[in-house]
């Protein structure tokens, strides 16, 4: 789910269908025309770059479609992909796609064409630039406008879930330990444990699944015991907002309007405190 301003969003759900919000309602679920049948070996994904352009990998098999802020055009085939796993815009219409095995794509706003390839498996890619896309899974890669560095943890100790960049010197990432750690532009800090509770060896607690940073001093993120969680001067609140489902994702155009999805199909839409 992407959400380009508080009258613009997408979500994709596991069949490869759409869902638009134009501000006050949901559409029902929409085709996307020239979809494969079934769900691929990937995972569905949705990035927004502004309200007239997002790009979907809808089914997680090896096909994207672009939205214009009106409809969708047909899906097409990435040669090359095998499974492709998250995609990523950055406000100037250049995003990144990459598969289950590391293969990496990028779209320039018209076509899409191969890259250097990543390390394997995403969960999560933010792009400010062309010059400047960074991904998240069992570590952090980035990618320069010519190649993806190699993966690195920064002492995280499990795997990456989500990540968010509103610009290119301010990132934001979760991981399913319930651990955040941010990027200055140059370096990125040691994981701190946001979740409330302390994790053991017999219990990790919640698991953090997404984040969404608006600016650089205010972020949002969701769990999967339904709980949501806003940082304000690097504590991190959590409220019990969905607590019998598991929120996946959760999208912030501004810092006053947020939008969450759950594993159930379930939308949250608030104004963070």
């Amino acid at each position: 789910m992407s959400c380009a301003s508080p009258s613009e969003c997408l979500a994709l759900d596991a069949q490869g269908h759409s869902y638009h919000f134009d501000g006050s309602t949901w559409s029902g679920p929409q085709a996307i025309p020239g979809l494969a049948a079934g769900p691929g070996p990937g995972s569905e994904s949705v990035s927004c770059a502004s309200a007239a352009l997002c790009v979907a990998d809808p089914d997680g098999a090896n096909q994207v479609a672009t939205w214009n802020g009106q409809a969708w055009s047909a899906a097409i085939t990435l040669a090359g992909a095998s499974g492709l796993e998250a995609v990523g815009c950055a406000p100037t219409a250049y995003c990144a796609a990459v598969d289950a095995d590391g293969n990496a794509f990028a779209f320039d706003g018209q076509s899409w064409r191969r890259t250097s390839g990543d390390w394997g498996a995403v969960s999560s890619i933010a792009c400010v630039s062309s010059t400047l896309c960074i991904s998240v899974s069992g570590g952090i890669s980035q990618w320069n406008g010519g190649s993806w560095t190699t993966p690195q943890n920064y002492g995280v100790s499990s795997s990456l879930m989500g990540l968010s960049c509103p610009t290119a010197s301010f990132c934001t990432a979760v991981d399913s330990a319930g651990e955040a750690l941010q990027w200055n532009g140059s370096t990125w800090s040691a994981p701190a444990r946001v979740e409330p509770g302390q994790a053991s060896a017999t219990t990790i607690g919640p698991s953090l699944t997404g984040v969404s940073c608006p600016t650089t001093s205010f972020c949002v993120a969701v769990d999967n015991s339904g709980g949501i969680l806003q940082a304000h001067d690097y504590a991190w609140p959590r409220t019990d907002a969905d607590a019998t489902r598991q929120l996946t994702g959760v999208s912030c155009p501004t810092p006053t309007f947020c939008v969450a999805v759950d594993k159930s199909g379930d939308v949250l839409t608030g104004t963070p405190s």
